[in-house]
């Protein structure tokens, strides 16, 4: 049940509300600064994108036990979504949850709102009974949230990319990806390891820097994006775009050679761990690396270039990462 609104509304709170019927609707998409820095006076900053910190006024409230900040990074993980007790339950105890789970997470939620006095204006709100069909609702401005900051910039760069805006895309893209500060929840990864919106986030982040590096690609910046993707080209073998544009950029550094032994270690990669060959399009850009294509040389990005672009819902472009 939810509870009587102020007329004026808080700017964050944790408040219980009514579940949607089942099943839930999806939420989202699919190296950070230093986690440590000075908190921004007179903001309120709650932050998933690395350690799980709160910012509020130049301070950092307490947030309390491990057990809260857990619960309220799930919570901020489903920012302005209802979650229910169920699932908040086997978030924390994946395995077997014991017999006072209902109990530990109510007090955690409750507890949150005694750890964040200064971030959650109004008076305290109940929370959710064992077996009700209630739940929890983190409620939160997008600008105050840095995963939802970040999704808004590279939703944006995206659409900027598609449209071959590619000074824009560059810029945007790497806004937001300067948000991240570590891997998501970084100082809960035991708890928060197995969690689907946590690998969702990080692919979310994928998708972000690959567009990045296409921009960069695009407006000839060959060998740094050569340097950067090398980096991640060895742990992600089984990411065609990546592979992609680690071919097209160490081919325009004349790096033929090193291009097509690329796609050599993705297709053995490929058939190693899922049986298959690479797609269509990775084979016809090794051709292309093969032949000497002379679409494959910039400014730009090659003629047949939509496989790099990376899919934006309501473009038509590209696949996914």
């Amino acid at each position: 049940m939810s509870p009587a609104r102020t007329a004026a509304r808080p700017r964050f709170t944790v408040r219980t509300a009514p579940l949607p019927p089942e099943p839930y609707p999806p939420t989202g998409r699919g190296a950070g600064r230093p986690a440590v820095r000075e908190p921004r006076s007179g903001r309120t900053e709650l932050n998933l994108l690395g350690p799980l910190e709160v910012l509020h006024r130049g301070h950092r409230p307490q947030l309390g036990s491990r057990r809260v900040r857990t619960v309220l990074g799930y919570l901020l993980l489903h920012s302005n979504e209802a979650v229910s007790p169920d699932e908040l339950t086997a978030a924390l105890w994946p395995e077997e949850a014991p017999l006072t789970a209902p109990r530990m997470v109510s007090g955690a939620v409750s507890a949150l709102h005694g750890a964040l006095p200064a971030v959650r204006t109004g008076t305290p709100l109940p929370t959710a009974r064992p077996g009700d069909r209630g739940g929890w609702l983190l409620e939160a401005a997008p600008h105050e949230v840095d995963l939802l900051r970040f999704r808004r910039q590279a939703a944006r760069g995206e659409r900027q990319l598609a449209d071959r805006n590619w000074p824009g895309a560059a810029l945007t893209l790497r806004r937001a990806l300067d948000l991240w500060r570590g891997d998501v929840l970084a100082d809960l990864a035991p708890e928060c390891a197995h969690w689907p919106a946590s690998e969702a986030v990080r692919e979310e982040r994928w998708a972000a820097r690959l567009a990045a590096v296409t921009a960069d690609l695009a407006l000839g910046r060959d060998h740094d994006v050569v340097r950067e993707l090398m980096v991640h080209a060895e742990e992600q073998p089984l990411r065609p775009r990546l592979t992609a544009l680690l071919m097209v950029a160490l081919y325009r550094v004349g790096r033929q050679v090193d291009a097509l032994a690329v796609h050599h270690r993705a297709r053995e990669a490929a058939v190693r761990r899922t049986g298959q060959q690479p797609g269509r399009e990775l084979r016809l850009l090794q051709q292309a690396v093969l032949t000497h294509d002379p679409a494959l040389l910039g400014p730009g990005l090659p003629a047949s270039s939509a496989f790099l672009v990376p899919a934006v819902p309501g473009t038509g472009h590209g696949p996914g990462t």
